[in-house]
């Protein structure tokens, strides 16, 4: 393990993008479980103070890590959810909130939701952090409970029907083939997990 933070890279002052909250979350579940664990947590919280504060004890970092157990993990498992990160970090709220439904969404919008996420300019969205943002964005407009896991299925599907080109990018011409499958998943998604919840 380096010394170096990775969160160096990143401006956590104001409102984090959402790709920038995927590539936070993807580094520190360095087992790719779909969760934080006290250790994951104990290295993320320990870049985040030498970030803002300088390095600290250690003494500093794991009570900070229990109170944050504390306060955070709603469902006392032990781990932290990324639902649960999302309630800790000040992430930007999903863009698809500011936008037309995908079925009837305009060029200009069109433009704008893939220049959001090609944050490079470079003309494609990734497949990993950037995908999954937009998916990600995409439950949480419809309200859902944001789980890595479920994001990796989606990914999988969305994948599996629109890289025409095997790439593993997404371009412009594939983006609204992405936005139809991935609408449908989630919203397939959201329904059964109301469905799960109804008491009938």
């Amino acid at each position: 393990m380096t010394d170096h933070n990775f969160l160096t890279d990143f401006a956590l002052e104001g409102k984090i993008h959402s790709t920038d909250f995927i590539e936070i979350w993807m580094h520190y579940d360095s087992d790719r479980s779909g969760f934080m664990e006290q250790d994951e947590v104990t290295a993320f919280l320990t870049d985040l103070f030498k970030k803002k504060k300088g390095c600290v004890p250690n003494e500093v970092v794991n009570q900070a890590v229990q109170q944050l157990f504390m306060t955070y993990d709603t469902n006392n498992d032990g781990q932290l959810s990324m639902n649960e990160l999302y309630t800790i970090l000040d992430v930007e709220d999903s863009i698809f909130g500011t936008l037309s439904h995908v079925d009837v969404m305009g060029i200009e919008e069109f433009d704008m939701l893939f220049n959001h996420y090609d944050k490079s300019g470079r003309g494609f969205i990734d497949s990993e952090s950037a995908l999954f943002a937009l998916i990600s964005d995409m439950m949480r407009r419809n309200g859902g409970e944001i789980s890595a896991l479920e994001l990796q299925r989606v990914r999988k599907a969305v994948l599996a029907v629109c890289d025409s080109d095997g790439n593993g990018r997404i371009d412009k011409s594939e983006l609204q083939l992405v936005l139809k499958v991935a609408s449908q998943a989630v919203r397939s998604n959201h329904d059964d997990d109301v469905i799960e919840g109804d008491p009938r």
